[in-house]
């Protein structure tokens, strides 16, 4: 594991630590609770879409567009917020830029 990779790892973790963070101290504040609030509305989103179809209920085209684009923008938040803190770039970033357009696009 290389610089660049232990350093995203850390972004990972301070993104997804479970601190309360005041959104207005800071801009570096307001990215990541900007992202983990779509994260939020995201993973409610597939809760909602897992839901119905337990429940037998079809998922409608708006509904699942809806929810692509709501782990698209989640995923844009994210890297654009890993960009603008890491030096370089790294394999865990192709990796996770592949993941993301796989979900937005697939599920």
């Amino acid at each position: 594991m290389g610089k660049s990779d232990r350093e995203i790892i850390t972004i990972l973790k301070d993104v997804f630590q479970l601190k309360f963070i005041k959104p207005l101290e800071s801009d570096h504040n307001l990215r990541i609770w900007m992202i983990r609030m779509t994260f939020g509305v995201s993973m409610f989103g597939l809760i909602g879409r897992g839901v119905l179809i337990l429940a037998g209920h079809e998922i409608t085209p708006d509904y699942s567009s809806m929810v692509n684009i709501l782990i698209a923008v989640f995923f844009t938040l994210l890297f654009l917020h890993i960009n603008n803190e890491i030096e370089d770039t790294s394999i865990i970033m192709f990796v996770l830029t592949w993941l993301s357009l796989m979900l937005a696009l697939y599920v």
